[in-house]
């Protein structure tokens, strides 16, 4: 059953192995590579697991460079790559490691469609398609939440360490094997129990065979960012305003404090004055026994509307945000507000570079009239005050979530944890506990020259200034020496740079041809730009 059993990679030497360090062969050659060893940094589309490709290694190819071409997928080896993938990279989406069959594997696959199926047109029951195929193979590839949620809408496979590639290929025998089974006329063996056995008589490894746990799973109730704040909104709206208040009293009653204090913070955008600190004493004994005895009543919600588009989970975890603020600081949302040692000069950073209240950006207005349009039915209803755009430095809480971003964004592989080495030259942009923008310079890339390596901003937050902030941020950082970068020759963000005095040196041909995808409608070519100083 295992097509790499005594392969090697041709790049690093070291041997493939299934769901563990498995490669490509290379048509012409039939010399193998691992996915991880490839030029290009992984496969078109950067799928987990993904080796469903007829590959032309660069040594073969005419024009020096991989060549991948999909294979035609049946939707049985789609739906097993779709919910591998979402489960390594999109664990964030799931509910006790299930996915919704519509609202994730469905949504996904219709946005990648072209990649998956190349040159297939949709036909109109295609979700209907990968319904049947979950039930068809139910309990011994995919395995049903029934049990778990009573719920048959959420599904996840069954043996989750084996890769896509090990599960069909053991599909492949299991069919050999069924048809000997028929010819005997013995349909005492079921496909499940057929299916084990080709695993267990063909994979050694008993840690990669162990099935689905959902007792190793559990829902650690996160601090909510914005997006998921209205969603809760939408869906937890009622028209009888009394009982809203009636419930958020009782919230606050749980939580041992003053209703009429926690009211003033919720509606006021100004800090408490030292007087209305002191009356809360946050820190006192008694404040804290309430805690303590309601702490067993208030369970968390384990209803999580989440964005199934958005690939990541791209907000600051909960627990490396709030640990060590007091509870004033996590009531009000802010964050810890102490000053930052740098490595690289050794000076203390301020925990703030700007904080932005005046910016409206486009998703907010699209948050604020969904709001106004859920609780139109309310009398003397206003919008809550928004909070700030805070502009920081870069601190260890933030790295995961960008490299969530710049893997959804830019191409997989990026990992930006270097950047701490260097905080003074960097600029994270939050709303709330949301990564809204990020840029980073690499200082000393030569003795007058920096070197701008990555700016971003989530879409429908853009056109409102923040990116023309951390530029200025960044070039203000680097007095003296000339800022460097590169840009893609068809990127509109080149006219930002020229705005700031940044003029093309040089083109450099085929400078992105690591990184974009193929399917990516950027230019594979990038201006060299250079901003003197």
């Amino acid at each position: 059953m295992d097509p790499l059993n005594g392969k090697f990679c041709n790049n690093c030497g070291e041997k493939l192995e299934l769901s563990l360090a498995e490669g490509l062969e290379c048509t012409l050659c039939h010399c193998y590579v691992h996915v991880k060893c490839l030029k290009r940094g992984s496969v078109p589309g950067g799928l987990h697991g993904d080796t469903f490709f007829t590959f032309t290694c660069a040594d073969c190819s005419p024009e020096n460079s991989e060549i991948f071409v999909r294979n035609k997928l049946s939707w049985l080896q789609v739906i097993v790559l779709v919910l591998y993938h979402l489960q390594h990279k999109c664990p964030g989406l799931a509910r006790k490691g299930f996915f919704h069959w519509r609202h994730h594997v469905a949504i996904f696959i219709d946005k990648n469609w072209d990649m998956l199926f190349s040159n297939v047109k949709k036909k109109k029951k295609w979700m209907g398609t990968i319904a049947g195929t979950l039930s068809h193979f139910n309990k011994y590839i995919f395995l049903s939440g029934i049990s778990v949620f009573n719920e048959p809408a959420f599904w996840t496979l069954m043996y989750p360490k084996l890769s896509p590639l090990t599960v069909i290929s053991a599909y492949s025998v299991m069919l050999a094997e069924k048809q000997i089974y028929k010819n005997k006329k013995d349909a005492s063996v079921t496909d499940s129990d057929l299916f084990s056995i080709v695993l267990r008589n063909n994979i050694e490894n008993e840690d990669l065979l162990q099935t689905f746990n959902v007792e190793s799973f559990t829902i650690v109730p996160e601090a909510k960012n914005e997006e998921e704040e209205n969603r809760v909104d939408l869906y937890s709206y009622s028209s009888d305003g009394k009982q809203k208040r009636s419930q958020k009293r009782k919230n606050h009653k749980q939580l041992g404090l003053p209703f009429n204090k926690l009211s003033k913070l919720s509606n006021s955008s100004a800090l408490l004055s030292s007087d209305d600190l002191m009356e809360l004493n946050f820190d006192s004994p008694e404040t804290n026994a309430n805690q303590e005895c309601t702490s067993e009543e208030i369970k968390p919600d384990e209803t999580r509307f989440l964005n199934p588009f958005c690939h990541y989970n791209t907000s600051l975890n909960s627990t490396s945000r709030i640990s060590g603020l007091n509870l004033y600081s996590k009531l009000t949302g802010g964050i810890k507000q102490d000053f930052i040692l740098s490595p690289y000069s050794g000076m203390y950073l301020k925990p703030y570079i700007r904080r932005d209240v005046e910016s409206f950006p486009t998703w907010l207005k699209l948050m604020a009239e969904i709001k106004l349009s859920v609780n139109g039915g309310e009398k003397n209803y206003s919008l809550p005050p928004r909070s700030s755009l805070d502009y920081t430095y870069v601190q260890p809480e933030h790295i995961p979530a960008i490299n969530s971003l710049c893997n959804q964004f830019f191409w997989p592989g990026i990992d930006l944890g270097e950047t701490l080495l260097y905080p003074d030259f960097s600029c994270v942009v939050l709303y709330k506990r949301l990564i809204v923008g990020f840029a980073f310079l690499v200082p000393d890339v030569s003795h007058t020259e920096t070197y701008l390596s990555f700016i971003f901003t989530r879409p429908y937050w853009r056109k409102c200034g923040i990116a023309k902030f951390m530029i200025y941020h960044l070039i203000q950082t680097s007095m003296g020496k000339d800022v460097t970068l590169h840009v893609s020759m068809n990127n509109p963000v080149l006219l930002l740079y020229q705005k700031f005095g940044f003029k093309v040196e040089n083109v450099v041909l085929g400078f992105y041809d690591k990184y974009l995808r193929e399917d990516v409608g950027e230019s594979k070519n990038a201006f060299f730009c250079r901003l003197e100083r």
